[in-house]
């Protein structure tokens, strides 16, 4: 008995992550809702995000979002955060594996063994990971599409990295 009140209990407090935020829509005609090109919600801050912008280990290209109603310098500050940090990661990530196949050819050739490529994986998808990192500039515009800003700017994103590389 007391272990079944203690699921019932567990699983209320599962769901209650993303229906904590529901009343936020009460009385409300309009709603935050982003929209891919294929007119596909991809978020619906700060509800839920879409199964289609799920991360996995093969996700190569990502779309970040920082939001804020009341300050945007701030929004700029997290985001600028937030790719310094990623790069960081990226360029440790990368060395590491490049440190993980050295040691592995070395061993390789102590022990003089042959690598047959599995023909199970694609070897054409297979490639060599980059240690940089690439930032597109978005532009964000109301719904007459008017600008309403572009990330990053000119004078967003100043890091002397060289390991972060923006396209404008």
């Amino acid at each position: 008995m007391e272990a079944d009140e203690q699921r019932k209990q567990k699983k209320r407090q599962n769901v209650s992550g993303l229906h904590k935020y529901l009343q936020l829509l009460n009385g409300k005609e309009n709603f935050p809702c982003l929209v891919d090109a294929e007119d596909c919600v991809i978020s619906f801050p700060p509800i839920t995000n879409s199964e289609k912008t799920k991360i996995k280990k093969t996700t190569s290209q990502l779309f970040v979002e920082v939001t804020s109603s009341a300050n945007l310098q701030a929004c700029k500050e997290v985001m600028d955060s937030l790719i310094m940090r990623m790069a960081e990661l990226n360029k440790f990530t990368v060395e590491n594996q490049e440190q993980e196949i050295v040691s592995g050819d070395e061993a390789e050739e102590a022990s003089e063994l042959t690598v047959v490529p599995d023909p199970a994986v694609d070897q054409t998808v297979t490639q060599a990971a980059t240690s940089e990192l690439i930032v597109k500039q978005v532009r964000v515009v109301d719904v007459d599409g008017n600008l309403k800003v572009v990330y990053p700017a000119k004078t967003d994103l100043n890091l002397n990295v060289d390991c972060v590389t923006i396209i404008r």
